[in-house]
């Protein structure tokens, strides 16, 4: 069960990541050309659009003895970390009703 949960939250990222790409990488251009970005967007690339949280949530899991282990020692942002790539990856169904409706050009969610 192990490398099947870790691939699905693998799986999760790379989902995630493929679908924000675009907009970060704009976004990073006009930061490196000196433009400015609104507030919104920048508070998406600070919190929503960065994943070192979430590889260090997967780095985590892959270094524990087992995943139900190292799902154990998760705190409850890693759990939700974890929670949020299954069902990027399509492993849980999503729940109707907790969507953030976002003002940002560049929203996905």
């Amino acid at each position: 069960m192990a490398p099947k949960a870790l691939d699905i939250l693998k799986k999760g990222l790379a989902i995630f990541s493929d679908k924000i790409k675009d907009c970060k990488e704009k976004l990073t251009a006009k930061l490196s050309r000196n433009e400015t970005i609104s507030s919104a967007d920048e508070q998406w690339l600070d919190n929503e659009a960065n994943t070192v949280d979430v590889q260090r949530v997967l780095g985590d899991l892959e270094a524990a003895p087992n995943y139900e282990q190292g799902l154990e020692q998760l705190d409850e942002n890693g759990k939700a970390i974890v929670k949020s790539l299954r069902e990027w990856a399509g492993d849980l169904a999503k729940t109707v009703g907790n969507k953030r409706k976002r003002t940002n050009s560049c929203s996905i969610i």
